[in-house]
């Protein structure tokens, strides 16, 4: 009899072959771990190998927490997804007055990038140094098209709507985020990522440059105080991923509002955007990405199967091994 593990294992270990990997992998179905393993160093620099427990930032990823969070809040009338965000919060009367809350998370909302900006790293110290108020910033930025008519990501509307979450609990983001999601989910590594903080166990990010591996940039918002994003492991990810399938942190009436295909994507025909996670014809997919870090989640629904990939290297193709393991499993 075939052992899927084994063939999992044989999958990742060919890829490694001929490319560097370093990082964690789980793959589960139906409740059950299939195969989940670490690889490389969390930090070159003293040997520290990677483990199952260690902690990577998982950058967009974090869309999905931020998303269920506004469902929830939304469902208790805490908030309107259809609503004007000016609505909560002063400083964002301004802008258009077409735009909503849906449209934040759904990526139709028209807003610029935040991440497309020039010289970013640059703009953001100085705006520190100004003492300047960052949803201020972000809300005066360019509207590239008129709300709902198209769609382009970008993480502006997913800030502005984490400072809303803020403002109708009175809770910081990182506290809301435990209350909801973390604390009942016993989900107890994942947090938010600062990376001038102390955190047991993160692994530090890593690319190469010329031939050598180097340590990797921060998150070019790395100066700014706001709602941010988190880190986690694989094993985490994997309870959120179990609670979503079988409904214990998400109502059925919740799972279908994330998960409704609100709009076509740009880059690729064959997928929809929900709330926070890429649709596809039978899975759902959420990815995250930053210097010295991918991150990507694969959830098909209908098998109850979950491939989480966390790495500290950025070079590591997701894409290949997750496809490999797709037919693999025979989703």
């Amino acid at each position: 009899m075939v052992n899927v593990g084994d063939e999992i294992n044989k999958i990742v270990e060919d890829y490694k072959i001929e490319n560097h990997l370093s990082g964690t992998l789980l793959v589960s179905q139906d409740g059950k771990v299939l195969f989940e393993k670490a690889y490389g160093k969390a930090n070159m620099q003293f040997g520290v190998e990677n483990t199952l427990d260690m902690k990577f930032f998982i950058a967009s990823v974090t869309k999905m927490f931020i998303a269920a969070a506004a469902i929830k809040l939304h469902e208790e009338a805490a908030i309107n997804l259809h609503a004007h965000p000016g609505i909560y919060i002063d400083t964002l009367k301004h802008m258009h007055h077409k735009i909503t809350l849906h449209q934040l998370i759904s990526h139709t909302s028209g807003l610029y990038d935040i991440y497309a900006i020039p010289n970013i790293r640059f703009e953001m110290s100085k705006l520190n140094n100004e003492k300047g108020d960052f949803l201020n910033y972000l809300s005066n930025q360019e509207q590239l098209f008129v709300p709902g008519v198209g769609w382009k990501y970008n993480s502006t509307g997913f800030i502005m709507m984490g400072y809303v979450l803020e403002a109708v609990t009175g809770k910081t983001f990182e506290t809301l985020l435990n209350e909801l999601f973390f604390n009942p989910l016993n989900m107890k590594s994942t947090g938010l990522h600062n990376p001038r903080q102390i955190v047991v166990n993160r692994a530090y990010g890593y690319t190469i440059e010329n031939g050598e591996f180097r340590n990797a940039d921060y998150d070019k918002l790395v100066e700014i105080e706001a709602p941010g994003e988190l880190y986690s492991t694989v094993r985490d990810l994997n309870l959120w991923c179990e609670a979503i399938l079988n409904e214990t942190i998400l109502s059925g009436a919740s799972r279908d509002i994330m998960f409704t295909p609100y709009a076509s994507v740009d880059f690729d025909p064959k997928f929809k955007y929900g709330y926070g996670w890429f649709l596809g014809n039978n899975f759902r997919w959420i990815p995250g990405g930053s210097p010295g870090y991918k991150a990507d989640i694969w959830q098909f629904p209908e098998k109850k199967v979950n491939i989480i990939m966390l790495w500290n290297y950025e070079k590591v193709n997701s894409y290949v091994l997750f496809e490999r393991i797709r037919d693999l499993l025979n989703l």
